[in-house]
């Protein structure tokens, strides 16, 4: 019989069983049975695929449909994309609509709404700048997968904003009531 004095075992394993040894038959059993519930508990997650991998991904919700986030656009394809275009903003309370004048000037509101807010937008270095009278704010510009969807992030929520490209002005925001002015 080898006592905790002698050889240690090949096994480090091993090395954590020994008190065990000295402990009393039943509790042995109890602890046996614990470590191969959990053991067994552990299998049964993996065969049932509870522990596959999350996705990280960056992705935007859009017509009920998942996309994923596949590149940052610089600083020159933000330009070409929003110069004299409308985005639509897919908020959680509704659509934001935004033109920009390719003269740095903006126009921005609810789609819902007669009016609009002035405000100014610029590039600056791979971000777009909006400047309205509650201040600037600026966001980098990211493609999906689907044409004409994108994304600010961060966005103004949990996570990244997508918007929709349209060309000109789409939603006719030059024809309502201006409000605010950001010049």
């Amino acid at each position: 019989m080898i006592t905790m004095n002698q050889a240690t075992p090949s096994n480090p394993l091993l090395l954590l069983f020994r008190p065990l040894r000295l402990a009393a038959p039943a509790r042995i059993t109890g602890l046996l049975a614990l470590l191969l519930l959990l053991l067994g508990s552990g299998t049964a997650a993996f065969a049932t695929g509870l522990s596959q991998p999350e996705e990280t991904r960056l992705s935007v919700q859009y017509d009920g449909e998942r996309h994923f986030l596949i590149r940052k656009l610089s600083g020159e394809e933000i330009r070409a994309l929003v110069s004299d275009n409308t985005l639509i903003f897919i908020h959680p309370r509704g659509e934001e609509v935004e033109y920009h004048f390719s003269n740095g000037q903006t126009l921005n509101g609810w789609l819902q709404d007669d009016t609009a807010n002035a405000g100014l937008w610029q590039i600056e270095a791979d971000e777009i700048c909006w400047t309205y009278p509650g201040g600037t704010h600026c966001k980098p510009i990211w493609a999906t997968e689907r044409e004409h969807l994108y994304a600010q992030v961060p966005g103004w929520y949990d996570g990244p904003l997508a918007f929709v490209w349209e060309p000109g002005d789409s939603r006719r925001l030059q024809d309502r009531e201006e409000l605010g002015d950001a010049i």
